[in-house]
């Protein structure tokens, strides 16, 4: 699905605050349909941030963003998971920022959000893993892999770099501003995201 939180997480419309990704071009001097000319003060109205990230999901689908089979309970349980605990009131801000503009099926953040989008960025990156976590990988001609990912999660860039010789088993090497952590062995190869790697163990990141 398209959201802010994937331009996040790749921040939070992901699986991220991956908040609100990508979500169709908008016209910065052009008034969101149904605003009143405030529509970049965000604000949440009371909203809990799943109740937010519903309506914007909700509206982009009414509007005919998405495929009628976009899910909006698993969009925005990945988003709100994503932000973390500390992070969900910002992240209902930016969805109630975004909101006017979701009929519009903007491919980018609003630029009157833009500010609301750097807290959320902000507060991830401080109490939990920000938004572009970056992973890469692949097989060789022996029939050994690699995978690799790396992010910024708690102000610190946590590595993971993860080898499975061919018929073998994984073993990661886990790195925390480049200062190796720990090893371990990991029995999914292709799990070597940051959070999702056995170097958890060591990161211990929320």
């Amino acid at each position: 699905m398209r959201n802010f939180l994937n331009d996040l997480g790749m921040t939070l419309c992901v699986g991220a605050m991956g908040l609100l990704a990508a979500c169709g071009s908008v016209d910065e001097d052009k008034e969101p349909v149904g605003s009143s000319g405030a529509g970049g003060s965000g604000g949440a109205d009371g909203l809990d941030a799943r109740q937010a990230c519903m309506n914007f999901c909700n509206a982009l689908n009414a509007s005919g963003c998405e495929d009628a089979e976009s899910d909006c309970e698993d969009f925005c349980d990945d988003a709100i998971e994503d932000a973390g605990a500390l992070c969900e009131d910002k992240a209902a801000v930016l969805f109630t920022c975004a909101l006017p503009y979701a009929s519009a099926c903007p491919d980018d953040v609003p630029p009157s959000c833009e500010a609301q989008m750097a807290e959320v960025q902000t507060c991830m990156e401080t109490h939990g893993c920000g938004a572009g976590e970056l992973c890469s990988g692949g097989g060789a001609v022996g029939g050994e892999t690699t995978c690799s990912c790396e992010a910024t999660c708690l102000g610190k860039r946590h590595q993971t770099q993860c080898e499975t010789p061919a018929g073998g088993t994984t073993t990661c090497v886990c790195l925390v501003d480049s200062v190796e952590v720990g090893t371990c062995q990991e029995p999914l190869p292709d799990q070597c995201g940051v959070r999702e790697s056995c170097c958890q163990e060591f990161f211990n990141l929320p």
